[in-house]
C-alpha cells in the first residue's frame, strides 16, 4: 500500500538519475544517492518504493527556456512512461527549468552537503511541486 504523503522526485539524465523523497505534511524534500539510468533503473525504484511506499513520481520534465520539448524531454517522457507500467503510482510531469543551475548555487552555498547535484536536483524539482501541491500538473 503506498503512502498518500510521500513523493518520490526524479531528474533523469542520460547516465544518472537524481533521486529525492519528499513529505507533503512537512513540504520538505530531501535528496537520496543516485540511480544509474540503465537497465536495472525498474528494480532500484521498485525497491525504493517497498521502502516509502511513496504514492506518487514527480519527474522534472526539461523544457527549454522558450517552453519546447526538446530529445531530452522526450526521452524523459518515454522512461516516465515505462515507469507508469512498473509501478502502481502517479506519474507527474514538472517543469525542471533552471535546477540544475539552482542546484549548482545551493552545493556552492552549503560545501558541507554531502548530495549530488542531480539529487538536489530532485529535492528542488519535488519541493516546487510541494509549493504548489494540486497547482499546474501534467499527469501521465
Amino acid at each position: 500500500m503506498t503512502d498518500p504523503l510521500i513523493v518520490l522526485g526524479l531528474d533523469i539524465g542520460d547516465r544518472h538519475i537524481g533521486v529525492a523523497i519528499g513529505n507533503i505534511v512537512t513540504q520538505t524534500a530531501t535528496p537520496l544517492p543516485d540511480l544509474p539510468n540503465d537497465n536495472s533503473v525498474i528494480d532500484q525504484l521498485l525497491a525504493l518504493h517497498q521502502q516509502y511506499n511513496f504514492s506518487k513520481i514527480i519527474v522534472g520534465l526539461p523544457v527549454t527556456a522558450t517552453g519546447k520539448y526538446g530529445i531530452q524531454a522526450q526521452k524523459v517522457k518515454s522512461l516516465a512512461e515505462t515507469i507508469k507500467t512498473a509501478l502502481p503510482v502517479e506519474i507527474i510531469l514538472e517543469d525542471e527549468r533552471f535546477t540544475t543551475q539552482a542546484a549548482s548555487k545551493f552545493l556552492r552555498e552549503h560545501p558541507h552537503i554531502a548530495a549530488s547535484i542531480d539529487a538536489v536536483s530532485a529535492q528542488l524539482i519535488v519541493e516546487g511541486w510541494l509549493g504548489r501541491e494540486g497547482g499546474p500538473k501534467k499527469s501521465i
